[in-house]
């Protein structure tokens, strides 16, 4: 029988208090994979949704998340000031929020409303 000396074993750097863990993988700009790089600037007056983390669910232990609709303010990369748009249905009237940049999910433009008369099928030509 023969006796093969085996490899001191090393240290696998993957496993943090027993659980793996794979390294963080990181992408051009640098930013952490499933983490959003949120851009250096947004133009103010842009109309945007932002997704936010809003905790978690105590009954399904599921993370919840609330969006907001509105026209950016000031964005200085740590809190983004929007004007958030009205409820359509009323029942929200149209507010100023600060949004700290460690709560955001996603952000990406939207386009602007249409207006109401747009809506019904009308146009401002039979307005004048």
């Amino acid at each position: 029988m023969f006796i093969v000396p085996q490899p001191e074993p090393q240290k696998d750097t993957r496993h943090i208090n027993g659980s793996p863990t794979a390294p963080t993988p990181q992408d051009a700009s640098g930013a952490v994979a499933g983490i959003p790089a949120l851009p250096r600037v947004i133009p103010r007056g842009a109309r945007i949704v932002v997704r936010t983390t809003a905790g978690t669910d105590s009954r399904t232990g599921r993370m919840t998340y609330r969006d907001y609709v509105g026209h950016v303010e000031h964005w200085d990369g740590s809190t983004l000031t929007m004007i958030r748009d009205a409820a359509a249905n009323g029942s929200r009237p149209q507010e100023q929020v600060s949004i700290e940049a460690e709560s955001i999910v996603r952000l990406k433009p939207v386009p602007e409303r249409p207006r109401a008369a747009a809506r019904h099928g009308e146009s401002d030509a039979h307005h004048a």
